[in-house]
């Protein structure tokens, strides 16, 4: 049986031909992607991940380690992938949906028909930068300042800090210490950086190339790494050429199966 905890879905849709799957980045909720539903085409429906520890969920424990958070996520989304479907994912949300993709890849499931990969390096190459889950409080809250991505009024407050510390370790442990198997996969990899995101290298970026036996390409939106929220209607725009993209290949695959399974009319000689 399904786990809806996980799934947030802003604006249902009866049936859609199309959904997009939007993962959270590090600290992040499901409410980041909110805003997109309204925008998008009436036949696609935007599902956005929660995972446990925050929002909603904020009593659950946060997992802080990949593997079985993915376990738990593939076990739920199963029902889900009945019609085709993409994967959007933010900073550590782009690893978890690559995971993810791979899990089906392995377990022979739907995959998704094109992936994006916003403000992350290519989870196969490890990251350079400095570990920040084990850092003390202060420390941590600091670094967490100079991201640039959590509203200084939270960060001077104690009592909140304390509140969502936990939840923003778990995310940064996972953050820190993921490193992927070089799986390829089938659908294209739109890659989204921050022009002034100085903490992810041009080839960190370039390295999701490698994990597409389709098309790979990268576009980078005016911003830090936050830019998915300061810049929204521009990463939306670039979102929704590949949904339409997708809607119509879909259309012409669904066209081709139905004129494949036409009977064959015998030939007169």
């Amino acid at each position: 049986m399904m786990d809806n905890r996980w799934f947030c879905i802003p604006r249902p849709v009866r049936q859609p031909k199309l959904r997009l799957f939007c993962f959270p980045y590090a600290g992040g909720s499901a409410t980041t992607y909110y805003p997109w539903a309204a925008m998008l085409n009436s036949d696609v429906e935007l599902v956005a991940i929660q995972p446990p520890g925050r929002s909603s969920r904020l009593s659950e424990t946060a997992y802080c380690d990949m593997h079985p958070l993915v376990d738990s996520l593939v076990e739920n989304i199963v029902p889900l992938l009945n019609v085709p479907f993409i994967f959007f994912g933010h900073s550590l949300g782009s690893r978890v949906a690559y995971e993810l993709a791979t899990r089906l890849k392995a377990r022979q499931l739907p995959t998704p028909m094109q992936f994006f990969a916003s403000g992350s390096r290519a989870p196969h190459i490890s990251g350079e930068e400095k570990q920040l889950y084990n850092l003390p409080d202060e420390e941590f809250i600091s670094e967490l300042q100079s991201l640039n991505g959590t509203p200084e009024e939270v960060l001077q407050n104690r009592e909140l800090m304390q509140l969502f510390l936990p939840l923003l370790r778990a995310d940064f442990q996972i953050a820190d210490t993921y490193v992927s198997d070089k799986t390829v996969l089938n659908c294209p990899i739109t890659i989204l950086a921050g022009t002034e995101d100085v903490g992810i290298k041009p080839a960190h970026l370039e390295s999701w190339k490698e994990l597409t036996s389709s098309a790979g390409e990268l576009h980078y939106v005016p911003g830090d790494h936050f830019f998915i929220e300061k810049n929204k209607q521009l990463v939306f725009q670039i979102l929704s050429e590949k949904i339409e993209s997708a809607l119509t290949k879909s259309a012409a695959e669904v066209l081709a199966g139905s004129v494949a399974s036409l009977p064959k009319l015998a030939m007169n000689h």
